[in-house]
């Protein structure tokens, strides 16, 4: 008698487990890549304005007085047995790069808009914030994780890139189900 009640209760629990699948994956994943993608783009909007709202001198003097010095600390970095001296940016180029990209990568990631490549970018720059400029900040890694998360999985369905998607002829190139 156990052998027949165990069929139906099992059967029970995957069709629960599929329905709480199917709401993570339809519901709350693109709330939690939309997250993700605002968090990180807000924190790099404020850097890169913050920078630019005083003026260019401005952006080129805090560049020369709190990024350079920790870049002359830590551009050497010892890999592989061996010391590999990495070039110290100047000010100017450091300066334009940081303040521009900042805002402009953050404004496409916050829209999902190219977002693979905007969520690349911010984890570039914190890549380079933590080897050269402030490492062993947990910032960083918490910014790089989640961007790494954004460029494997996408900026989800709560993106300029997914509808953009959806109206592509031939969008359904890299579905994995099978069309009927």
């Amino acid at each position: 008698m156990a052998a027949i009640t165990e069929k139906p209760l099992m059967q029970k629990l995957l069709r629960i487990s599929a329905w709480t699948i199917c709401i993570l994956e339809k519901y709350l994943a693109p709330l939690a890549l939309l997250a993700a993608r605002l968090y990180v783009g807000m924190e790099f909007w404020r850097s890169g304005t913050t920078k630019s709202a005083e003026g260019w001198d401005h952006a080129k003097d805090f560049f020369d007085e709190v990024f350079r010095p920790e870049f002359e600390k830590n551009h050497v970095k010892h890999w592989l047995g061996m010391d590999i001296s990495f070039p110290i940016p100047n000010a100017a180029f450091g300066a334009f790069g940081t303040t521009y990209a900042e805002i402009a990568l953050a404004v496409l990631l916050m829209a999902g808009f190219a977002g693979r490549a905007a969520a690349f970018g911010i984890f570039m720059i914190a890549l380079t914030i933590e080897l050269f400029v402030y490492p062993g900040t947990d910032q960083n890694l918490y910014w790089m994780l989640l961007m790494a998360i954004l460029v494997t999985a996408g900026p989800g369905t709560a993106s300029v890139d997914f509808f953009i998607r959806r109206k592509l002829p031939g969008s359904g190139l890299c579905d994995t189900k099978k069309a009927a």
